[in-house]
């Protein structure tokens, strides 16, 4: 009984397969490559809608050593190594500290690359976001964008996973 109490569970989630994608990064300036050392930090959240064509980001930065001139993901990279700009961030601010929000169509805005392409990268962890500056030009913060797990499934899973466990103890 528990065991379709499980499935049955977990059949609910299957229309979460067709949701949303987040991914997010810390950016730091030992993530740069070479990295260095500087007093700059931020954040980067992005949700690739089910449609996947429209992809939000959001970004945070602090203390950049002087006002950002770029910003923007780079593809197909694993981490430790450079690639090439596929996503720049318009209308990015010219300053130390702030914030960046804007909602991007991966049919139109990416650059160099198609939009399969980039979300099978995205989804491998081959993508990265980083800012720059006139101090450092190749980068002065970085990030590897990573998947977030949807929270609701694995919620479900583990449940699943601990009344199984719960189950055979009680009967074994």
């Amino acid at each position: 009984m528990p065991r379709l109490l499980c499935l049955l569970a977990l059949a609910t989630f299957v229309p979460a397969l067709r949701a949303d994608l987040f991914f997010d990064a810390t950016l730091l300036p030992g993530n740069e490559v070479p990295p260095h050392v500087t007093p700059a930090f931020g954040f980067i959240t992005m949700d690739l809608h089910a449609d996947m064509t429209t992809l939000d980001v959001a970004e945070t930065f602090n203390n950049l050593t002087v006002v950002a001139t770029a910003a923007h993901i780079h593809c197909c990279a694993p981490a430790g190594t450079n690639a090439s700009v596929v996503l720049p961030f318009v209308g990015f601010p010219s300053t130390v500290s702030g914030t960046y929000t804007h909602t991007f169509n991966l049919n139109t805005d990416l650059t160099g690359i198609n939009a399969a392409t980039f979300i099978t990268a995205l989804q491998t962890g081959n993508t990265y976001a980083n800012i720059h500056n006139a101090t450092f030009p190749g980068g002065e913060i970085r990030g590897q964008l990573t998947a977030v797990p949807e929270p609701h499934s694995v919620v479900v899973l583990g449940g699943c996973l601990l009344a199984l466990a719960l189950f055979r103890r009680r009967f074994a």
